[in-house]
């Protein structure tokens, strides 16, 4: 096996196909945010901008693609020393983070081929972060395996991620709910079809319509209470990204609207059977209508309509979400570090000096360090 950096834009176009085609492998790997497009224009918007170098690590066999780990280089300062970090291109628009290997080979020789080249080139990072890795995945098992460790590891919780099981049809859930909240979804679904204005939901999932649905999502979100977004490049993202989604029946985009202005608006990624809520937004001038129940009730009876079983709310784990959940998925976040003196520095800082600083100010202890591998 031969392992190389990608760190070129020109390298990384060349890669799209394999790269798509080895998530095609394996169904616990082909989703929209692990493909070539998503990683490409999530780098443009918020890597590049930023000055994050491309370091996507590839496996190969001659001219055959046995692995990837997509990942970007960056700049961070701890304590006014600056350092550089390996890392996952911004954790926040994936549910999810992994390492992708294909379906014949072995995932432990493949991912060991991926750290030894990493830790062959330790000169080019200080610390190796990997975020929001999923549960009872290989990858996970693989990086939380100390005896492949030769150096310092920390781990800790990451998102606790709700989602909604359908074990049947939209009826069945619903009467697995308190009957409070049961009763709350009728309620409004009933005041919003039988207000005096107009109502409608429309879905835009195909290229030429939703140029409209994004606008209108838009809309939305500058209408909610968050306001315009704060990074421009959050918008020319979904602008680029969304046609490519839609060709291939990935993204859909939900509008609830009252006499034709829109009120609430959902961005939602499929696959193999699953809803991805990216987004979900609604006007403050309307929240008497509880546009985010109206926004769920909706998605999951589109769900049910394709015979899905998993709706995923994505993000962190809020009360608003956690009352419809049936069950929640966790992630755990690994830290890295080498023998060189600021890898050192930033693993001395984080497993015993910080720890050391809070309990003389008496301040808690972090919750969810879940475990430290000192192999120095």
């Amino acid at each position: 096996m031969q392992t190389r950096f990608i760190q070129s834009e020109e390298e990384l176009l060349t890669l799209r196909d394999p790269w798509n085609a080895l998530l095609h492998e394996r169904p616990e790997n082909d989703m929209p945010f692990f493909s070539w497009d998503w990683f490409y224009h999530s780098w443009r918007h918020f890597g590049e901008p930023q000055n994050r170098e491309l370091a996507v690590v590839v496996v190969e066999n001659n001219d055959r693609l046995l692995g990837i780990l997509p990942l970007i280089r960056g700049n961070r300062k701890s304590m006014g020393i600056p350092y550089r970090t390996l890392e996952f291109c911004n954790v926040g628009m994936n549910p999810r983070n992994t390492a992708y290997a294909d379906a014949e080979s072995d995932d432990v020789a493949v991912f060991k081929a991926m750290r030894e080249h990493i830790f062959h080139n330790k000169n080019q990072w200080d610390m190796l972060e990997l975020s929001n890795v999923s549960e009872a995945t290989s990858f996970q098992q693989f990086c939380r395996d100390k005896y492949t460790q030769p150096f310092g590891m920390i781990e800790t919780h990451g998102l606790l991620s709700p989602f909604i099981k359908l074990d049947g049809n939209l009826d069945d859930y619903l009467a697995g709910l308190s009957r409070g909240t049961r009763k709350n979804f009728r309620k409004h679904l009933q005041d919003f079809r039988e207000s005096s204005s107009p109502s409608s939901v429309r879905f835009f999932e195909v290229r030429e319509t939703t140029a409209e649905g994004l606008e209108q999502l838009l809309e939305v979100h500058r209408n909610s209470w968050k306001g315009e977004f704060q990074n421009p490049h959050y918008p020319a993202f979904y602008r680029e990204i969304t046609p490519i989604l839609c060709e291939r029946g990935e993204a859909v985009i939900l509008i609830l609207a009252l006499d034709n202005v829109p009120i609430a608006a959902a961005y939602m990624l499929r696959k193999g059977g699953s809803f991805f809520g990216c987004i979900r937004d609604f006007d403050r001038r309307y929240r008497e209508f509880a546009p985010g129940i109206l926004l769920l009730h909706f998605q999951l009876e589109r769900l049910a309509e394709e015979r899905g079983t998993v709706f995923d709310f994505c993000g962190s784990n809020y009360d608003h979400k956690n009352k419809f959940a049936t069950g929640h998925r966790a992630h755990s976040t690994f830290q890295f570090f080498h023998r060189g003196w600021k890898s050192r520095f930033l693993f001395s800082a984080k497993t015993k000096w910080l720890p050391m600083l809070r309990k003389i100010l008496r301040k808690p202890q972090p919750q969810d360090v879940m475990a430290i591998v000192d192999e120095y």
